[in-house]
């Protein structure tokens, strides 16, 4: 069976008002950096980036614009419009685009594209890429899309620098996914996506069945409920889709004195410390020390 060669590329978190957004995420120690505009759609983003990984701060700039877009910005509009913000997708990076678009049709799983994208950025220069989205929309499915850029790594690397982010953060190690039939979401991530199945866990914290798929470093976890708890709540409220992000950092105790210092409300989940979605505007995030 054809395995998905890529790696994870960046988190999608939708906001309000990318300018506030921006001065909150800074508040929690990323360095945040503006992105551009996209051309023709509508929108705007800012950029936390870590290394070729990043998160991604994404705003509607123009709303008639972004309605005349049609299709995934319109969608987003609405969304943005009723207050679900916060994790929305997350992105896949792929250097064989057009052979993923052929799998998942041979598989059974309708998708959108690829097709083209591009964003003006505040110096001039336009980063471009195409894109593929499974199920025709990226916004709360308990799948990737898929991304492949037009500019070699370097290239985007030397537009846009990783940061140094006081709170440690160094890069994205995992997502959390909420889901309702998690053997349904194995063969759909297995079979139709091509990725390579991991271990099963249970999270009493959470109330959830875990089984974890790999790309290139990065684990994506897939939750199912196992009865009332924090998870339960989540899909009652807010139904599948991205929940969280796991980030690596460099020393734990330094990142808790920074968040201290800001006065960030945390969490702590045994070894991780837990940037809860109150304080990172509906996105939940992970912080823990690379495994040694």
């Amino acid at each position: 069976m054809p395995q998905f060669q890529g790696r994870f590329d960046h988190a999608v978190i939708l906001v309000a008002d990318l300018a506030e957004a921006s001065a909150t995420f800074s508040g929690l120690g990323f360095a945040v950096a503006r992105g551009g505009e996209h051309t023709g759609q509508g929108t705007h983003n800012a950029i936390i980036r870590f290394g070729l990984d990043y998160l991604e701060l994404l705003s509607v700039r123009d709303e008639a614009e972004a309605l005349r877009a049609g299709g995934t910005r319109s969608v987003l509009v609405d969304r943005i419009r009723s207050g679900n913000t916060g994790l929305g997708a997350f992105a896949l990076a792929t250097t064989r685009i057009d052979e993923d678009a052929a799998r998942l049709r041979e598989n059974g799983l309708a998708a959108e594209g690829p097709f083209p994208m591009e964003r003006l950025r505040p110096d001039g220069r336009l980063l471009s890429w195409r894109l593929l989205q499974p199920g025709g929309s990226p916004w709360g499915r308990p799948w990737p899309f898929f991304i492949q850029w037009d500019q070699d790594d370097g290239t985007r690397l030397g537009w846009e620098r990783p940061g140094a982010h006081p709170n440690g953060t160094r890069r994205v190690a995992g997502v959390s996914l909420a889901v309702g039939d998690l053997d349904a979401a194995t063969d759909l991530y297995v079979r139709q996506l091509g990725l390579a199945r991991g271990a099963d866990t249970v999270l009493p914290q959470l109330g959830s069945r875990c089984r974890v798929f790999q790309t290139n470093g990065c684990e994506i976890g897939v939750h199912e409920s196992t009865g009332p708890g924090w998870l339960r709540k989540r899909m009652t409220s807010a139904g599948e889709g991205i929940f969280e992000v796991t980030l690596e950092i460099e020393d734990l105790e330094a990142t808790l004195d920074m968040l201290d210092r800001a006065n960030v409300r945390t969490e702590r989940s045994g070894s991780a410390v837990i940037i809860p979605s109150t304080s990172g505007m509906g996105s939940r995030f992970s912080l823990k020390r690379a495994a040694l």
